[in-house]
C-alpha cells in the first residue's frame, strides 16, 4: 500500500513539474513573438520608406534566436524565411543564400522550398554573377517543382544567361511585337 501511494506521489510530481515546464516554455515562447512583432512594426518607416538597419539585424537575431529555442515550431521556417529576405535588404546576400539553404536542409516540407530554391539561384546570379550556380538551383527547381510559377521565370533567367543588355532588349522588343 505504501509503495502504490509513493509511486502515485512521485507521478503527480512529475506530471506538474511538467506542467510547469510546459507552460514556462509557452510563456517564453509568446514573450519571443511578442518581441519578434515589435521590432517589425518598428523596423520599417513606410512615410520615409527607410528600414532602420539595425532593427532589422535586431529582428534577425530574434529570429535565430527563436529558430534555436524552438526549432520545431511551425514558424520556425517561416522566421528564417524572413531573416534571408533581412539579410538581402542589408546586403549580406552570402548569408541570405546560407539561410535559405538552412531552410530547404531542414524543413523540407514548408510550404516555400520552391521560392527558397529559386532565390539561391537568383542571388546567385544576380549578385555574385555566377550563372553556374545559379543554373543549379533554377534546374533543381525545375526538375522538382515543374509547374511552379518560379519554374517559368527559372527558364528565362537562364535564356539570358551570356547575353549583353542590348540583346536581352531586342529579345523582349521582339516578343513584344509578336
Amino acid at each position: 500500500m505504501k509503495k502504490k501511494f509513493v509511486y502515485c506521489l512521485l507521478f503527480a510530481v512529475y506530471c506538474l513539474s511538467s506542467c510547469s515546464n510546459n507552460s514556462k516554455e509557452m510563456d517564453e515562447k509568446q514573450s519571443m513573438i511578442a518581441q519578434i512583432d515589435s521590432i517589425n512594426k518598428k523596423m520599417f518607416d513606410g512615410q520615409n520608406m527607410t528600414l532602420d538597419k539595425e532593427l532589422a539585424s535586431k529582428e534577425i537575431s530574434s529570429y535565430e534566436d527563436f529558430v534555436k529555442k524552438f526549432s520545431n515550431d511551425s514558424l520556425s521556417p517561416e522566421y528564417l524565411f524572413r531573416a534571408a529576405d533581412l539579410q538581402r535588404a542589408l546586403n549580406d546576400n552570402i548569408k541570405a543564400i546560407a539561410t535559405l539553404a538552412d531552410i530547404c536542409k531542414n524543413y523540407p516540407n514548408y510550404k516555400r522550398i520552391p521560392d527558397c530554391i529559386f532565390l539561391q539561384g537568383y542571388y546567385y546570379q544576380e549578385f555574385f554573377n555566377d550563372t553556374i550556380s545559379a543554373k543549379i538551383f533554377y534546374m533543381e527547381l525545375i526538375s522538382k517543382y515543374p509547374n511552379h510559377a518560379f519554374a517559368d521565370d527559372a527558364k528565362a533567367l537562364m535564356s539570358m544567361f551570356g547575353k549583353s543588355d542590348a540583346d536581352i532588349i531586342k529579345s523582349f522588343e521582339k516578343k513584344e511585337k509578336k
